[in-house]
């Protein structure tokens, strides 16, 4: 059982040489990285998830116990820092789960759009193959007038 154990564990921590061949040792980086970063992600996600829940039950109960005694009701210290707990981790819990944020924890890194750095208009294929044309038709023009013999003499 031991034998299983261990490879799986310095995977997990890290030190991922002793049980895989120098070949494969970049691949093995790389699907560490990959692995670390989504199970990352995933406790993020559950982890805020949980204590959102919990904030915000929390909350709910100390409004009913506030509503239950015969007093005027009146926010109280806990309450505060309940319904902040939950506004936080309702906050990570929306940027966990951006499409982003899993692209960027798989590796894909997003592009930035070319028109918005450059300033200019995006051109599509379309408006190339025109415009490649439109030179040949060009320079076609220009290699006939070039062969023609000057009648100016």
């Amino acid at each position: 059982m031991m034998k299983f154990i261990l490879p799986l564990l310095s995977f997990l921590i890290g030190n991922a040489k002793g049980f895989i061949k120098e070949p494969a040792e970049a691949f093995s980086q790389q699907l560490a990285m990959r692995v670390r970063s989504l199970t990352t992600l995933l406790v993020a996600v559950i982890g805020s998830l949980a204590l959102g829940c919990v904030g915000l039950s929390l909350f709910i109960a100390s409004i009913a116990s506030q509503l239950d005694k015969n007093e005027e009701f009146h926010v109280s210290g806990g309450m505060i820092v309940y319904l902040c707990l939950t506004v936080v981790s309702i906050g990570v819990l929306i940027y966990s789960l951006s499409s982003k944020t899993w692209m960027k924890s798989l590796g894909f890194e997003e592009k930035p759009p070319q028109a918005a750095s450059t300033g200019k208009r995006a051109s599509g294929a379309l408006e190339n193959a025109v415009a490649l044309l439109v030179m040949d038709y060009i320079d076609e023009r220009k290699s006939r007038r070039d062969e023609r013999p000057h009648s100016r003499d």
